[in-house]
């Protein structure tokens, strides 16, 4: 950064005009009072200039988001809240990506994106979407609007730093000598080695690269040859009868439920967190099946049967589950006697948090409860925003509740506190299982760092504490990896590989649950 500081400290810059608000702090009016710049040792000096030209705010969050390539394809399955946004725009999708990294707050509001927006409220935003090190001067910005010359001088700046801290070694040549041995390793075996006519030169390749992947030792980082190669557009819509479940493949031929959802034909049937699919009726999972195809053996029709053999701990079992047509509710809620109220988040999609807020408000107003059940058992995650969005209405007031940390940068996130409830007023129970996964692990982690006396029930978690995204090929091929990592923020616990313990260790009866519609984990829970 002294190199940086030095150069900058002989730079000035020339910045132009702008008015209004910042989505960032507020989707309408910008409370400048709310914003506070810390001063830095990078800074921009402003001088006049006639104006010409201002930009839109829907020009300035398209422009923000191309910071933001690298994101999950989960991003596109965001129902935004901003009211009077186009589907199937470029402004939709931008809005997506920033809320996908809270970068933009998802609220019920208009953001008048024909209007400008003050050159204050856009260095703000610059700052900190971009983490940028800038001196701000509310009093000059504050008047003047935004044009073309701020969103390239926010550019450059972005650019020269990254340039200077990143370094320049790699993007190209990466192979450098061993391009030239690769290559004639290859041609010889296609060659001049004795099993030659049987080997399938694309194949080769395709297993090439996907050593490539399994050398970075994490098992969510893989490469799909065509045939292995997953639809995100089927599996995260659910727009399908299904048996619902939550399935991925970390090898091409090892098909895993990583979570049934809670309620649907999967939970019934006995199907857990970890199982491996090895057959479906008499068709075998093969490393010639990809996920999809795996998937088309088990859907459809509603109201048939299905038997899977799955491995479960080296043993083999057959389970026969019924499809049905999926119908995903986020969390249902329920007063089970005088003292307890249930509270069974089956997973964090769109508007759950609105919904967990609203329960919260009714529970605080209900002053006969005592006891709060949180119900995270087959919950496998979803999206980011939603479990902090979440965790803002339990922990105190800014303290930070998870941070997403990048190669570069860190993500931090912190509790806006609305003052909805206490949970050190009730007896928390929390109910997780092996397929508690994701989101549901830091929302069990996060709120045991701050309330060490809430109690958990059932078996170890999934552990699984990290971000990928995905790159597809002209050839039909994909690569998905891992960007980001999760962490606890109070304990610093990185939750992959690390599994959450319970309090209370007990067996889940799934006779009792399928003969007599008893839950025996829910019932410990409610006499804990």
């Amino acid at each position: 950064m002294k190199k940086i500081n030095k150069l900058l400290s002989i730079l000035t810059i020339l910045l132009i005009s702008t008015n209004i608000v910042s989505a960032w702090i507020n989707t309408q009016e910008i409370n400048q009072e709310d914003i506070k710049i810390e001063t830095t040792s990078t800074q921009i000096i402003v001088e006049d200039k006639k104006i010409e030209e201002y930009i839109n705010r829907e020009q300035i969050f398209n422009y923000f988001w191309n910071y933001f390539n690298e994101v999950p394809l989960s991003y596109k399955y965001i129902n935004l809240n901003f009211v009077a946004i186009n589907e199937n725009t470029e402004i939709e999708k931008s809005l997506k990506k920033l809320v996908y990294f809270n970068k933009v707050w998802n609220l019920k509001k208009n953001l008048y994106l024909n209007k400008t927006m003050s050159a204050y409220s856009f260095y703000s935003l610059a700052k900190d979407i971009l983490w940028l090190d800038i001196v701000i001067d509310k009093e000059i910005l504050s008047k003047r609007n935004v044009t073309a010359d701020d969103l390239k001088t926010v550019t450059d700046f972005y650019n020269y730093v990254k340039s200077v801290e990143t370094p320049q070694n790699t993007k190209e040549n990466i192979l450098w000598d061993k391009e030239e041995i690769f290559n004639d390793v290859y041609n010889t075996i296609i060659t001049w080695h004795y099993n030659h006519a049987n080997i399938d030169k694309e194949d080769l390749l395709y297993w090439a690269i996907s050593w490539l992947a399994k050398w970075t030792n994490d098992i969510h980082t893989v490469y799909f040859p065509p045939i292995e190669s997953k639809s995100f557009e089927d599996s995260l819509s659910w727009e399908y009868e299904w048996i619902w479940s939550y399935v991925d493949m970390t090898n091409p031929w090892v098909m895993k439920i990583t979570s049934p959802i809670p309620g649907g034909p999967a939970e019934k049937a006995g199907l857990k967190g970890w199982d491996i699919v090895i057959k479906v009726d008499w068709k075998e999972v093969t490393k010639d099946n990809s996920l999809n195809e795996v998937v088309s053996w088990i859907k459809w029709p509603a109201w048939t049967i299905v038997e899977l053999t799955i491995n479960r701990n080296w043993n083999e079992l057959k389970i026969e589950v019924k499809r049905e047509k999926i119908i995903i509710k986020n969390l249902e809620t329920s007063k089970i006697d005088l003292n307890t109220y249930k509270i069974q988040i089956k997973t964090f999609g769109s508007w759950v948090a609105n919904e967990f807020k609203e329960t919260l408000e009714k529970i605080k107003k209900d002053t006969s409860t005592k006891k709060i059940i949180i119900d995270l058992r087959n919950n496998g995650g979803w999206y980011l925003n939603e479990v902090t969005d979440m965790l803002w209405f339990v922990v105190p007031q800014l303290e930070k509740t998870a941070v997403v940390k990048y190669i570069d940068w860190d993500n931090n996130f912190y509790s806006a506190w609305l003052n909805l409830i206490n949970l050190n007023d009730y007896k928390v129970i929390i109910l997780q299982n092996s397929g508690t996964a994701s989101a549901s692990e830091i929302m069990i982690w996060t709120l045991k760092d701050y309330f060490p006396s809430i109690v958990t029930i059932w078996e170890n978690t999934y552990w699984k504490g990290s971000v990928q995204t995905m790159k597809e090929y002209s050839d039909w091929s994909s690569f998905k990896y891992t960007i980001a990592k999760w962490f606890t923020w109070k304990t610093q616990t990185w939750i992959d590989w690390v599994w959450f313990k319970p309090d209370i260790e007990l067996e889940y009866d799934f006779d009792l649950f399928k003969n007599e519609w008893k839950d025996n984990q829910l019932e410990k829970a409610i006499i804990n």
